[in-house]
This record gives C-alpha cells, structure tokens and sequence, in this order.
C-alpha cells in the first residue's frame, strides 16, 4: 500500500503577508462507491453484491438517522462518529438557543487499527512537476493587492 503525493505551490498568509510555499499534497488515485465496495465484499464472502450495496445503503441510512438523533456511532474496527455543532459565543446563558448554532456537523474518529493501516502506508512522489498555485481569494482582494501603490 502506498499513497502517491505530489509538490504543490500554494499562496499563503506569513506573518500578514501572503507568501508562495510548496506543500505535499496527496494525489488521489481515484474513486470507490457503494457498487465497487458491494463488490470487492461479494469476491469475498458468499453474498451477492446486490445484497451487499442493500446491507451498505441501510448501514448509511441508519448511521445518519441516529446521529440526526444525537447519539454516537461505533463502529469497532473503523471508528466512531459523533455529531457536532459549531456555534457563537454569547454572553449569557438565557441568549444561547438554535439560532445561535451556525452549523451542524459530524466528527470521525479512527480506531487504533485503523490508524495503523494508515500510518503503514509508504508514500511515494508521484510526480517531480510542482503543481500551481490557485489564488482562493476574493476577486475584491485580487484587484486591491494589484493596484497597490
């Protein structure tokens, strides 16, 4: 197993300055869904893929409910999930409700064996070509920083 990265030139806020600097960064080798999952567990075990993509879209339909109903979701050999909440601080606890909740959210924590599988991971460089940066700024931002005096 290992996990390809490439180089990658990326602006950066340094100190208040925005700075180009290079980064590893991974580069996916591709996709997998509930139909490519549902086979490779078919190849290995007697039930059909259809049976398992059925068994893995209940799997995600009820993990998703019961974190929609606050509990915690364990799962022992890949991890647990926990619902989040960000939300603004206020001064006293009487002005705190809903609306003071900005986002929802959910939280992923790896077991030990899993980690593991990652940390044992080799990386290899995929590429010695340094990628380009991508400005994310705000086009306001752009066009102030180019007419700077």
């Amino acid at each position: 197993m290992a996990i390809n990265y490439i180089k990658k030139k990326q602006l950066m806020n340094c100190n208040g300055k925005v700075e180009e600097r290079y980064v590893a960064k991974i580069q996916y080798t591709g996709h997998l869904n509930e139909d490519n999952i549902a086979e490779h567990i078919s190849n290995a075990t007697t039930a059909s893929a259809s049976e398992v993509g059925m068994y893995i879209r209940e799997l995600e339909y009820y993990i998703s409910r019961r974190l929609a109903e606050g509990y915690i979701v364990r799962l022992d050999h890949l991890g647990t999930f926990y619902p989040t909440i960000h939300a603004k601080a206020q001064t006293t606890a009487d002005d705190v409700d809903y609306r003071t909740i900005t986002r929802k959210g959910v939280l992923f924590r790896p077991t030990a064996e899993f980690k593991e599988v990652l940390e044992g991971a080799s990386l290899n460089l995929a590429s010695p070509k340094v990628m380009k940066a991508i400005d994310h700024r705000k086009k306001s931002e752009q066009w102030a920083l180019s007419h700077e005096p």
